[in-house]
């Protein structure tokens, strides 16, 4: 297995833990958990194109570690009202409705690329440091005017990239297994 996959493979494990330290109250210990693993988001492609150990393997791993981390992540701020509900459901129902379309594509035998798109990386960094600095919460540190930006721009990029995402499915299947990459 290859370092970067070793990355995101460490941030799926890390979700559960994540949440798991937040229903115990050991807020301290969440904090630095869901700091490293959002580190391991950054250092995961960085080290693919590096070392050069891209792989096919890496190209889904990637996105389903970022989905899972973000997504228990966001559900366990949210459960404990340090994130907005609507904003959890936001986050959670776009991963969602792609990772459905994706599944849906490959059932009908029309399976479209995975590959990151500008706009959904955004949309991850954005998440990751409203949730990073949402986080500090636990352990008593509030910034609401940096969080609050961080919190527009990242319902704004979920909603720009799944309407990108939606749209680039949809275009996919109308041209057939030879549409848009």
């Amino acid at each position: 297995m290859t370092i970067p996959n070793l990355l995101s493979v460490i941030r799926i494990l890390l979700a559960p833990v994540f949440f798991g330290l937040v229903a115990y109250r050991h807020m301290t210990w969440a904090f630095w958990v869901f700091f490293v693993g959002g580190l391991t988001d950054g250092l995961d492609g960085f080290l693919a194109r590096i070392l050069n150990q891209r792989s096919e393997l890496g190209t889904i791993l990637d996105p389903v570690a970022d989905k899972v981390f973000l997504s228990l992540s966001s559900l366990t701020l949210g459960i404990y009202g340090i994130v907005p509900r609507w904003v959890v459901i936001l986050f959670v129902a776009r991963d969602i409705v792609l990772i459905s379309g994706v599944i849906l594509l490959k059932l009908i035998d029309s399976p479209i690329p995975v590959r990151p798109h500008f706009l959904g990386k955004m949309t991850t960094g954005f998440q990751v440091f409203y949730l990073g600095l949402s986080a500090l919460a636990l352990v008593g540190v509030m910034i609401p005017g940096i969080i609050h930006l961080l919190e527009v721009g990242a319902v704004i990029m979920s909603v720009v990239s799944g309407i990108y995402y939606i749209h680039r499915g949809l275009t996919w299947v109308q041209r057939g297994k030879h549409g848009v990459d």
